[in-house]
Order: structure tokens, then sequence, then C-alpha cells
């Protein structure tokens, strides 16, 4: 079995802990990748793990990837 990593980079933790909760300790935001390329609706728990993105649990980017986060609260 594969085990997938969900973990995003140190930095974009620490800013992540910065913004307001969505709900339960889970933060809803947009990440932005190494190309450019933002993906909205992505849930971190934690401030460093991604569980979702929209409704779905398969996460379609690597979050070591991620460069810049907003918040979307």
């Amino acid at each position: 079995m594969v085990q997938v990593v969900r973990v995003l980079p140190d930095f974009i933790q620490e800013k992540i802990a910065g913004f307001p909760e969505s709900s339960y300790g889970a933060h809803r935001v947009t990440v932005v990748l190494d190309d450019g390329t933002e993906v909205h609706d992505v849930y971190v728990a934690g401030n460093d793990e991604v569980v979702r993105v929209g409704r779905s649990e398969a996460i379609p980017f690597d979050p070591g990837r991620v460069v810049d986060v907003r918040s979307e609260v």
C-alpha cells in the first residue's frame, strides 16, 4: 500500500496558522503551486495536513510543490 504524503511545507504551515478557521480546526484555502497553478477549496487540518479538495479526499497536487496560500474565509 502506497501512503500519500499530505503534509505542507513548514513555511506554508506557519502562514496558515495565522488564518481564521473555517470549521473545527480546519482551514479552507487556495494553494499556489510552483508553476503558478491555483487550487481552490483546499481543506487543511492542524495547519499542516491537506485532507480534501472540494468534496474529494483525492489530492490532485503534491503538497511539497505549494509555494503560497491564501485564506478563503
